[in-house]
C-alpha cells in the first residue's frame, strides 16, 4: 500500500481544523515537491474542489504524478443523449485539465451509476475512457454500494471511506476478484479522530462514546493518534492507497513520517455503524 494525496485543500476550505481558506499556491508547490520526493505519485482531485483541477498540472510541475479525477454529480437530463453530452463534456474538461497526468476518472457520486441514465452513461464513459486510455471508477460512501455497482458495471477503481471508527470496508463480505484497485479515504475522519477528546466531542456530539473509545485506546497503547490512524489503514488487505489531505507542508512531513514508522494496527473494539457518527454528511453543519 502506499500513500496518494489528496488536493481538497488546494481548492476549497475543508476539514474540522483546516486554515478555512484554500492552499495558497506557493505553499501548494512546497507540498507537491516534498510529495513526490517523498515517494508519493498519485495525486486526488475533482471537478468539486473549487479550481485546483485546472491548476493542478501546472502547481505540480516536471514531476510525473498519475492523477485521479472525479466528475461532478450528474443532473437529472430529460434524455439519456443530453446525459451521455454531459459526460462526455466533463470528461473531456478533466482531460484539458490534466492531459497525460490523466490516469483515472471517477464518479464522485456513486450512487448515480444506479438511478436513471446510470448505465448509459457509464458506457459512453467507458468508450471513452478505453480511447483515451484512462481508467474509471467510483467514488463510494459504503462497499455495499461498490458491490451494487459491480453488479452491473465493470469499474476498474473505487474509492472507499476507512479508520477507525468506519470499519466497514474491512468487515464487508466484498469479492474482490475482479481486480479493482481500491483507494481508502478518511482516514482521519475529516480530522476528528487527531483533535483532542473535547473538541471532537463538541464538534460531533453523537460522537461522544466513539471518540472516547478511540482516546482510551490511544492511551493504552501508548500511542500517538497520527501513526494509530496510519496503522490501522495499513493492516487493510487488497488496498492500493491511502488518500491523505494536507493543508500546510509540515503537515505532510509529519504524515510521511509517520506513515513510513506506522505497523499495521488492528483495533475491531472502536468500530461503529451509526450514520450519525462515520458519515461527515450526518454531522451537524459548523456554526
Amino acid at each position: 500500500m502506499e500513500l496518494a494525496l489528496g488536493t481538497v485543500q488546494f481548492g476549497i476550505p475543508y476539514g474540522l481544523a483546516g486554515r478555512n481558506e484554500p492552499v495558497p499556491e506557493n505553499e501548494v508547490g512546497a507540498i507537491l515537491e516534498h510529495a513526490f520526493s517523498a515517494g508519493i505519485r498519485i495525486l486526488d482531485t475533482a471537478a468539486a474542489y473549487g479550481t485546483i483541477e485546472s491548476r493542478l498540472r501546472s502547481l505540480a510541475g516536471s514531476n510525473p504524478f498519475r492523477i485521479v479525477t472525479k466528475l461532478p454529480a450528474m443532473p437529472q437530463p430529460a434524455t439519456v443523449e443530453q446525459a451521455k453530452q454531459w459526460a462526455i463534456t466533463q470528461l473531456n474538461s478533466a482531460m484539458d485539465n490534466l492531459g497525460d497526468r490523466l490516469d483515472t476518472v471517477m464518479f464522485h457520486r456513486a450512487d448515480d451509476l444506479l438511478e436513471t441514465h446510470g448505465m448509459d452513461v457509464w458506457h459512453i464513459c467507458s468508450e471513452w475512457a478505453a480511447k483515451h486510455d484512462v481508467r474509471l471508477g467510483a467514488s463510494c460512501y459504503d462497499p455495499q454500494t461498490l458491490t451494487n455497482i459491480r453488479s452491473l458495471l465493470s469499474v476498474e477503481v473505487a474509492q472507499l471511506p476507512s479508520n477507525a471508527l468506519d470499519q466497514r470496508l474491512r468487515t464487508h463480505a466484498h469479492d474482490n476478484s475482479g481486480g479493482v484497485e481500491l483507494h481508502v479515504r478518511s482516514a482521519f475522519l475529516q480530522g476528528l479522530l487527531l483533535m483532542d477528546e473535547a473538541s471532537a466531542t463538541r464538534r460531533v456530539p453523537a460522537a461522544h462514546s466513539a471518540i472516547s473509545r478511540w482516546h482510551a485506546w490511544l492511551r493504552q497503547n501508548s500511542m500517538e493518534a497520527l501513526p494509530a490512524a496510519l496503522g490501522l489503514i495499513k493492516s487493510l488487505k487488497g488496498v492500493h492507497c491511502c488518500v491523505v489531505g494536507v493543508d500546510r507542508l509540515n503537515q505532510l512531513e509529519e504524515l510521511t513520517e509517520a506513515w513510513a514508522s506506522a505497523p499495521p494496527l488492528e483495533a475491531p473494539e472502536l468500530a461503529s455503524i451509526e450514520p450519525s457518527i462515520i458519515d461527515p454528511r450526518n454531522w451537524p453543519k459548523p456554526s
